[in-house]
């Protein structure tokens, strides 16, 4: 499922239009240089009222998200092509909504990387928990690694556990930070629900990262509650995983936190 920033355009100055693919498409656009040479005066103004709405939301943030997710605990991926702020902003929005903290994972360039699968796969496959399994269906790096971080990181809906002892969790955390894959900041603990947070799809290691990235959020969504959130205006829709777009802007932002809840 998609969830964008219109579930919020009704709340604020400018109403659905403000925050839709096209009218953010037409900003980036100009922006970056394409199909003008320079902002119009009409793109330079469409900004200045998103800005002027996006700090409303800013401010307004904490009382829409007050509560939602009141002692729940909730664990970040994020890739390295995420933007600090951005994570750091959905990090606070999801102690606001009254969330616990279950840490946080950095992917690596390494992780993302057509270089390094091999090695991916050969790390997640000696380091799997007692009781996890990879499909052998679908033997992708993404999906393998996704596979195993969802028996380390997520509770069970069903036991109210996380599958994978604590000691098997240190076994594969340690394992990957040491071979180069990902950085961690904070106790990595069980929790219900997982935000991935990431760049503008493909930035992360190109058509092969953002692939990767898609299929071990969509192994997350296969054992729990799962959120992708990116930088895209229109993100791609991913099984069993909730995606939100535009996660630069406080609509994005809240709108994870949001989807979390659902």
């Amino acid at each position: 499922m998609v969830l964008g920033a219109s579930v919020l355009a009704p709340a604020i100055p400018g109403g659905p239009d403000l925050f839709n693919g096209a009218f953010l498409s037409d900003i980036d656009r100009n922006a970056n240089g394409d199909g003008a040479e320079e902002p119009t005066k009409e793109s330079s103004e469409a900004q200045q009222r998103l800005d002027a709405a996006d700090a409303l939301l800013g401010s307004e943030s904490v009382s829409i998200v007050s509560g939602a997710l009141k002692e729940v605990p909730v664990a970040i991926v994020r890739t390295h092509t995420a933007a600090d702020i951005d994570v750091d902003s959905v990090r606070w929005l999801l102690n606001a909504a009254g969330a616990s903290d279950a840490g946080e994972l950095k992917l690596t360039e390494k992780f993302t990387s057509q270089n390094s699968a091999d090695e991916l796969s050969t790390v997640i496959a000696s380091t799997l928990p007692s009781g996890a399994q990879l499909s052998v269906e679908n033997r992708s790096p993404g999906t393998h690694a996704g596979e195993s971080l969802a028996s380390i990181m997520l509770i069970d809906p069903e036991t109210k556990e996380a599958p994978a002892q604590a000691s098997d969790r240190k076994i594969v955390i340690d394992t990957l930070q040491q071979s180069g894959f990902v950085e961690t900041k904070g106790e990595i603990v069980p929790a219900e629900a997982v935000v991935i947070v990431d760049g503008a799809s493909g930035d992360a290691g190109g058509d092969f990262g953002a692939k990767l990235v898609q299929d071990l959020a969509e192994a997350l969504g296969h054992a729990g509650k799962t959120v992708l959130t990116s930088q895209d205006i229109a993100p791609k829709e991913l099984r069993g995983v909730t995606t939100v777009g535009n996660v630069s802007y406080e609509s994005g932002r809240i709108s994870s936190v949001l989807a979390v809840a659902e």
